[in-house]
């Protein structure tokens, strides 16, 4: 279970812009009040924040400290890439056919007619 948020995210709300950045162990949520009790709603246990604009309108605030947390579900981490499976190149798929000696067959050549210019 991760501890902190995967990376810094940022949530709006009017004039309300609230920063999360990722902490490490053992530091707690450092916030006001309001994004403390939602943090720890969250499950997120160690995290820094940062707040402008007007933070006194508690709904804005509360409503960006939301959005910055939805916003790191929907970040992609390493353990959630689809895996990537590879085609083989011509050369690696006919290896077999390609190492084998083949001898050429020789064609002949017909030598075109003369063209008469005049």
């Amino acid at each position: 279970k991760p501890h902190t948020v995967p990376c810094k995210v940022t949530g709006r709300c009017g004039s309300v812009l609230v920063r999360l950045i990722p902490a490490p162990r053992g530091t707690g949520i450092v916030s006001a009040p309001v994004p403390k009790k939602l943090l720890m709603m969250a499950g997120i246990d160690e995290c820094y924040t940062s707040a402008r604009g007007c933070t006194a309108t508690l709904g804005n605030f509360a409503k960006a400290t939301f959005d910055a947390i939805s916003k790191t579900y929907s970040y992609l981490t390493p353990d959630l890439w689809k895996e990537t499976v590879f085609t083989k190149s011509p050369y690696q798929e006919f290896t077999d056919h390609l190492v084998k000696t083949h001898t050429r067959v020789s064609v002949q050549r017909t030598q075109a007619p003369a063209v008469a210019t005049t």
